[in-house]
């Protein structure tokens, strides 16, 4: 732990849950476990837990380059403090940011979606922010400021981005944001104008991050990374079987835009998510 940073790194366990509701119904939910670091703390916590690495390889281990990265160096804070500049939000360099991802397993890695949650140096939440990114590794930042009383981070927002084959970009995300703690929550859901078409939920609970859980996570969710893409895979092949529309990634075009890297290769075929 960072002396006198009241945020400190943790493991959730969680259950997701994916229900399309239009034009068809589609429901599975799957477990899994992601990591909660203190971005201050992460290379300290590397060196002291030897299952996990930071920008090397390991049983897990977190990669700057998985996440967003606009070419300033020093890694993933000072990059997600500029894009917010971008946004119009000025945070100070030692603002505390918690990253809550998926690892990467024996190097590879798949992160459909991340949350940066940024703190003052007391421990008040200020921003969370969520990173998607799509089966052809582009990626988008949507940026929640707003808290309501129900003490959920709450934006909705157009999408602008292809995140699915059986989605039209131009469909809105509903955010309902969780701060962690012993529990955690999230929803994501997909309207088309006044119309949920999809509903996607996280919910999490909180375990310590030690060398000797991490380790016996690695057989109690073998291949975590392996298992979300070849999830998005089988459930977009029954997709398909039910006959639900398709877009491709050539279709929509203005409606796929302020995405960090980019797919320049637009003939290639689609890849599913």
């Amino acid at each position: 732990m960072i002396l006198g940073s009241p945020i400190i790194s943790k493991l959730y366990e969680c259950s997701v849950t994916h229900a399309r509701l239009q034009p068809k119904r589609h429901v599975f939910s799957y477990r899994l476990f992601m990591l909660s670091v203190n971005l201050q703390e992460l290379p300290a916590l590397a060196q002291r837990t030897w299952c996990l690495g930071h920008n090397k390889w390991n049983f897990f281990s977190i990669d700057d380059a998985d996440h967003i990265d606009l070419g300033y160096p020093g890694g993933i804070a000072p990059n997600l403090l500029a894009w917010l500049e971008t946004q119009g939000k000025k945070f100070p360099a030692d603002t505390i940011i918690s990253l809550m991802t998926f690892p990467r397993v024996l190097g590879y890695g798949f992160h459909p979606v991340s949350f940066y949650y940024l703190y003052s140096k007391q421990g008040e939440p200020l921003v969370v922010v969520a990173e998607v990114v799509n089966t052809f590794r582009e990626m988008k930042l949507f940026l929640i400021e707003h808290r309501h009383a129900d003490g959920l981070w709450h934006r909705r927002v157009t999408k602008n981005f292809y995140v699915s084959p059986f989605s039209d970009p131009g469909l809105e995300f509903d955010f309902k944001i969780g701060i962690p703690q012993q529990t955690w929550r999230v929803n994501i859901d997909d309207y088309e104008e006044r119309k949920r078409t999809l509903l996607s939920s996280i919910r999490g609970s909180e375990r310590s991050l030690t060398s000797a859980r991490l380790f016996w996570y690695f057989f109690k969710y073998p291949l975590l990374s392996f298992r979300i893409i070849t999830l998005i895979h089988w459930h977009a092949f029954l997709l398909w079987r039910k006959k639900i529309p398709f877009f491709q990634k050539t279709d929509r075009l203005e409606a796929q835009c302020d995405l960090l890297r980019p797919f320049s290769n637009k003939k290639s075929d689609d890849t599913l998510l």
